[in-house]
């Protein structure tokens, strides 16, 4: 952009600070004002956790109180590295309702339990939480039935009785 040009990247990196502290405010006003325009019914929230890995040799540090993200953790290719962990929840049409970034030692029932504080005042309506077998336990059944009302937790044939 044009209009850009006299832009020092420190002035790139502040503006990136500013939008980060505000990050909850602005993703449920893009969210809703996107929901608006499509006229969309949120019945359904879809939510999904991965892992990133980092070839680095230490994890990152926790400074100042705020926890480093890059912690050791399980990665998925099954070894053990300093890894974040990020989490989507999205309506049945795709459309991104909140993204999280937690450190990646984070368990499953955490990133519930933050997705519930982070969500409890958007009023979503009677939305129906859909997720995978990765989340499927009795803690997080527990805080779902507590966050949610009515769940749906994906889980391979075999391996529940019920």
């Amino acid at each position: 952009m044009p209009s850009c040009d006299g832009l020092k990247l420190h002035q790139m990196y502040e503006a990136m600070d500013l939008l980060q502290r505000h990050i909850s405010k602005i993703e449920e006003a893009v969210f809703f004002h996107t929901a608006n325009l499509m006229d969309m019914v949120v019945d359904l929230i879809f939510y999904d956790t991965t892992t990133a890995s980092f070839c680095i040799d230490e994890a990152d540090e926790d400074v100042e109180g705020a926890a480093g993200l890059r912690k050791y953790g399980h990665a998925k290719n099954g070894t053990w590295s300093p890894q974040i962990m990020v989490a989507l929840a999205v309506t049945r049409h795709g459309l991104p309702v909140r993204s999280w970034v937690f450190p990646g030692n984070t368990s499953e029932f955490e990133t519930i339990k933050k997705v519930r504080a982070d969500l409890r005042g958007w009023k979503l309506g009677r939305a129906l939480f859909v997720a995978d077998s990765g989340v499927n336990s009795q803690e997080n059944r527990h805080e779902l039935a507590r966050a949610c009302g009515k769940y749906l937790l994906a889980t391979r044939m075999g391996a529940y009785r019920k």
